[in-house]
């Protein structure tokens, strides 16, 4: 539609929901009206609008540094202003730097929203995070991060998990291109680096 000259047919975004980041202490089931845990970080646009819930982070900017001795009391006294809410909703329209939030005056909009992030939640394929495994360690592996396993775990573990997705007729296998082993195995490897983090 934009590459004709029409407006899109878009009206929504789904920014993110990560089920896994649910660290906001002020969030809760209650204050997302018994629809939404707001303690998850997700964020969505529809129309105008767009709600923020869960932790933000530092949202703010950061000054540029100007003394090598400077005491950096504004940074602690940043850290040290605790938020103390959860949701947020701004009318990028009217607010486009997001500095004004309407959850508060618009609890209408919140829930309309807070009900999409539901239902995009309901229709999501789990988050799967294998568990880790010793030999991925920099320790084992010149003190870096890198590929670990061996092409021939690579293909079972793709057979593995193709077998679950699908059922293959008995003896039937597909045979792989190199452009596909590799993006399989980043993405494991991808998969792998990410249940560190957590």
């Amino acid at each position: 539609a934009i590459s004709e000259g029409r407006a899109s047919p878009r009206t929504e975004i789904l920014h993110n929901i990560d089920p896994l980041y649910n660290h906001a202490r002020h969030g809760s089931l209650e204050g997302g009206f018994g629809i939404w845990n707001t303690a998850v970080q997700a964020a969505i646009r529809v129309g105008e609008w767009k709600l923020l819930t869960g932790d933000p982070g530092y949202g703010d900017w950061i000054p540029p540094q100007t003394l090598a001795s400077f005491p950096g009391s504004w940074w602690n006294l940043e850290r040290m202003a605790s938020i103390r809410q959860a949701v947020w909703l701004f009318n990028i329209s009217a607010d486009p730097y997001e500095r004004e939030d309407l959850a508060g005056q618009r609890p209408d909009v919140v829930r309309t929203l807070l009900a999409r992030l539901a239902d995009y939640n309901r229709t999501a394929i789990p988050v799967r995070y294998p568990a880790a495994n010793p030999r991925a360690h920099p320790d084992f592996n010149g003190g870096a991060w890198g590929p670990w396993a061996s092409d021939e775990e690579e293909e079972e573990e793709e057979e593995e998990e193709e077998g679950r997705a699908r059922s293959f007729s008995r003896g039937r296998r597909k045979k792989k291109c190199k452009i596909c082993k590799l993006r399989s195995f980043f993405r494991k490897l991808n998969t792998r680096l990410m249940s560190h983090r957590i």
